[in-house]
């Protein structure tokens, strides 16, 4: 988890987020806020099996959509007047105003209920609220995945006291000028594509521009929030090079598949595949990398065989409940952590019927400790493996190599001319 951005403000507050991943972003929103903030979610979801519990835990409030029962939408007042009383009790809610969870390449249309809870709180207090909305945009990097990098970035936030007027005059208009002010800020925290594929063609392109120009490393991983910039903007230049020059945006989308193919067949995953390899470097990486598996090994072999019934059980729990695709991460984690919390709490109580206060707590701190040894452990060796691999495969092969090296300089000089043309394309347009 990687958070971005200012903390939140004191006072009253919406938390407005996109939403890639159901109950998973109000616990992100959770671990990376300085204060509680209680999510709203679709009131279904209030029924279900684990999730329910979790959403009542979090001090969740119930929201009744039309698509999911038509017939309880009148419920929705309630609804507002808890959102609206928090508010004016100086606390916090989160809100996804997209209106549900979805793996759609870009924002979904923004629904007017979250500017509604604004306007109707700062009314309600004769304008005098002090109400702030921060816009929040969470990223993965493969929310299907164990483990998977997220970039949570909490933009600045605003008010809506200066909608006053406009509100007192057409309440409608009012809500829709303050949604698209929310949208704005959203935007402005997250990746959008206008096709599914672009992401992977926009992370190839960053990829190897930053190496080829030696803003970093080779083999390094960055994490995602200090990509999230540079991708961000190659996302929007790709949709000006779609929209200017449509030609040149085949060419280009050509090429980088083309990359990404070569690079796909010889699995070179984030690291990129190096133009050469120097002695010194080669040495250092497996003196550390193979000295830390070394002592690790024991207790990541202690902690993989102790932790396995619960590391599996989130995947019998899934096939058993099949649930949609936009929850699964979260029946996930919340079999997890059930599992976890239940294996934690037996294993001490057998400890003590076996041998006493002694044994209890060595049971309550060895495995855990061992778990995430071997948590960690799994991780390098996995990254060390595909760093041998891509080695391997290069070694007596100059050709591979001068052939990613000539693709990749014809790729990064096409991107940087695209780029001194974008530039002076806005330029224009400013003045």
């Amino acid at each position: 988890m990687d958070r971005h951005g200012p903390p939140l403000p004191d006072g009253p507050l919406i938390v407005a987020a996109n939403h890639p991943n159901s109950l998973v972003d109000a616990m992100l929103i959770f671990r990376c806020s300085d204060r509680i903030t209680r999510p709203l979610g679709r009131a279904p979801l209030f029924d279900r099996f684990l999730l329910g519990p979790m959403l009542r835990a979090l001090g969740g409030i119930p929201v009744h959509r039309r698509e999911d029962d038509p017939e309880a939408m009148h419920r929705n007042e309630e609804m507002f007047r808890s959102a609206v009383d928090v508010l004016h009790g100086g606390g916090a809610i989160q809100i996804y105003p997209e209106g549900k969870s979805h793996s759609e390449a870009r924002l979904a249309e923004f629904r007017t209920g979250t500017a509604r809870i604004a306007l109707q709180a700062e009314e309600g207090a004769d304008w005098g609220l002090g109400l702030s909305i921060a816009p929040v945009g969470i990223t993965y990097a493969a929310k299907e995945l164990a483990r998977t990098e997220v970039a949570v970035r909490f933009g600045k936030a605003f008010g809506c006291a200066d909608l006053k007027e406009a509100y007192r005059e057409d309440p409608v208009a009012a809500g829709r000028r303050l949604t698209e002010r929310i949208e704005r800020g959203v935007r402005r925290e997250t990746l959008n594509f206008g096709r599914p594929r672009d992401r992977i063609l926009v992370e190839v392109a960053e990829q190897l521009y930053v190496r080829e120009l030696r803003w970093v490393p080779w083999r390094t991983r960055e994490p995602l929030g200090t990509r999230f910039p540079r991708l961000q903007r190659f996302a929007r230049g790709l949709e000006w090079i779609r929209r200017a020059h449509p030609e040149e945006h085949r060419r280009l989308v050509e090429k980088v598949a083309r990359y990404a193919r070569l690079s796909d067949e010889l699995r070179a995953g984030e690291g990129d595949v190096p133009p050469r390899y120097s002695f010194l470097p080669v040495a250092k990486y497996v003196v550390v990398r193979g000295t830390l598996l070394a002592l690790g090994l024991p207790f990541a072999v202690a902690g993989s065989l102790l932790w396995a019934p619960i590391v599996r059980l989130p995947g019998f729990v899934v096939r058993l409940v099949k649930p949609e695709l936009e929850v699964t991460a979260t029946v996930k984690l919340g079999t997890l952590l059930a599992g976890t919390c239940a294996a934690w709490i037996l294993g001490p109580v057998l400890g003590y019927l076996v041998g006493g206060w002694t044994v209890a707590a060595v049971a309550a701190v060895v495995p855990p400790a061992c778990g995430f040894v071997a948590m960690l452990w799994m991780e390098l060796a996995r990254e060390v493996r595909e760093d041998t691999a891509v080695f391997l495969r290069l070694q007596g092969r100059p050709d591979r190599r001068e052939q990613f090296a000539r693709l990749r300089s014809e790729l990064t000089e096409t991107l940087r001319q695209l780029e001194e043309q974008w530039m002076d394309e806005r330029q224009v347009h400013k003045r």
